[in-house]
């Protein structure tokens, strides 16, 4: 392996440190090098396709996450209710309240085959996912592989350099906050975060995204637009009703109720907190320490 046919006729992956046997990234490597010199394509073109081909190849992981999202609006009413008694019983201090809420939570989960551990595993099978693609483009950028310094389109023919007119970096960061509202990669809808949860995804991650692949080779750019397209397409791809029949995903269930915004939410729990008074435990901790402080000063004469 890692000897196969490039521009010269011979691979040069090994010879540019960029091939071990037990990278999941160097066999990215080698189906981008694959593409680009049998297909005869230019090298932007050989990362879209093998996008979307491993893409494809895992298309198990976004029907796993609409399944789950599916599962979750059924029972939405059921588990906003628990996050709203965590809250206040969390305002009032009243630490057993939230033990027996949370154990509440933990057996409606089970009677109703919610397992959360599902979630977190569709959030690191993706981010393993983009750490191997991100990690194998970054590498032959860096060391300029043969042909990626010429190998782009339009205005970003040096896939090595960042783009100088921030036009990837801005489709990137769009994309990715209309994926994190449709939740096709974190198995969980807008509607089923968490305030600060869903200010995170659809307004805190989009920026960071924006700004750091401004300083990205283009490489990378054109890769995260891609990847960031495949799952928009997959979104609107299950909700056609004879794929999810086919597919056996659930529909999901759409609440009436109106949602406030993320920043409104967040601001009004931030309120909500400062006016909490303090708890009796707190009280204690207080005392304890005037007392302490008390013991430790100079007598009054």
């Amino acid at each position: 392996m890692g000897y196969y046919y490039s521009i010269y006729g011979e691979s040069v992956l090994q010879e540019l440190g960029l091939w071990s046997w037990w990278k999941p990234s160097s066999y990215f490597r080698w189906a981008l090098e694959s593409i680009h010199v049998h297909l005869d394509v230019p090298w932007w073109s050989a990362i879209v396709c093998t996008t979307i081909l491993l893409r494809l190849a895992l298309i198990g992981v976004p029907i796993m996450s609409q399944k789950l999202v599916a599962k979750q609006s059924k029972y939405k009413k059921e588990l906003d209710a628990f996050r709203n008694r965590i809250e206040d019983a969390r305002r009032e201090g009243d630490n057993l309240a939230i033990h027996q809420i949370l154990l509440e939570q933990r057996d409606f989960y089970k009677a109703k085959d919610i397992k959360m551990g599902r979630q977190l595993g569709i959030m690191l099978v993706n981010g393993g996912i983009f750490m191997t693609q991100f990690l194998a483009i970054r590498k032959m950028a860096a060391v300029s592989y043969p042909g990626f310094s010429t190998g782009g389109a339009l205005w970003f023919t040096d896939l090595t350099s960042c783009d100088p007119y921030w036009a990837l970096p801005v489709i990137s960061a769009a994309t990715m906050a209309m994926v994190m509202r449709v939740g096709i990669e974190s198995g969980a809808s807008a509607d089923q975060m968490t305030p600060w949860m869903r200010l995170g995804m659809q307004y805190g991650l989009p920026v960071i995204i924006l700004i750091s692949s401004s300083q990205f080779a283009s490489g990378l750019c054109v890769y995260w637009c891609a990847s960031n397209i495949v799952s928009l397409f997959y979104a609107g791809f299950f909700k056609v009703p004879a794929v999810r029949k086919m597919l056996n995903i659930p529909d999901v269930v759409k609440t009436d109720s109106t949602r406030a915004s993320a920043l409104s939410e967040v601001w009004k729990g931030y309120k909500n907190k400062k006016q909490v008074q303090p708890s009796l435990s707190d009280l204690r901790i207080e005392d304890a320490k005037r007392f302490k402080k008390a013991g430790q000063g100079k007598p009054r004469v």
